[in-house]
């Protein structure tokens, strides 16, 4: 099982491979910097973000709040609420986004970090039957980490 130790060095290593500070993957300002120009390269600290976010929510035993952190998300909102679109990104092998997941996912293996595991996250719920009293779903919160 990979350790939250294990994490925060992928992250190290992951900047250090784009030459960037982990500080400097956390937002600024109201309007963060997405984009940044190094050696005539541009990089996509978004996508860095995304990336990483994605990758140790699902490979690393951390509770979202902790990835969020480790990323440089404010919380763990814009984690829950990407999670779907980089999914598609990844089986439609987005040709913006798959290089800095690819890169990742390289290092990470590299680095011994296990894949072979991988977090389930479902919302689904079983069938009732229709003549059921529904009213109560109304009011049922699903937590990721609990």
């Amino acid at each position: 099982m990979n350790t939250p130790n294990q994490a925060k060095e992928l992250v190290e290593k992951y900047c250090d491979l784009y030459g960037i500070q982990p500080k400097n993957l956390k937002r600024k300002s109201a309007y963060p910097f997405k984009v940044l120009i190094k050696n005539g390269n541009y990089i996509n600290i978004a996508s860095m973000r995304m990336a990483l976010g994605y990758f140790l929510f699902m490979h690393f035993p951390l509770r979202i709040k902790e990835v969020a952190t480790l990323v440089g998300y404010a919380d763990h909102s814009t984690l829950s609420s990407q999670r779907k679109q980089i999914t598609s990104y990844i089986q439609n092998n987005d040709s913006y986004f798959m290089p800095y997941y690819s890169r990742l996912y390289n290092l990470a293996t590299e680095l011994g970090v296990s894949t072979e595991y991988k977090r389930a996250c479902t919302q689904a719920i079983p069938f009732m039957r229709y003549e059921s009293e529904t009213s109560f779903l109304e009011n049922i919160k699903y937590y990721e980490n609990a």
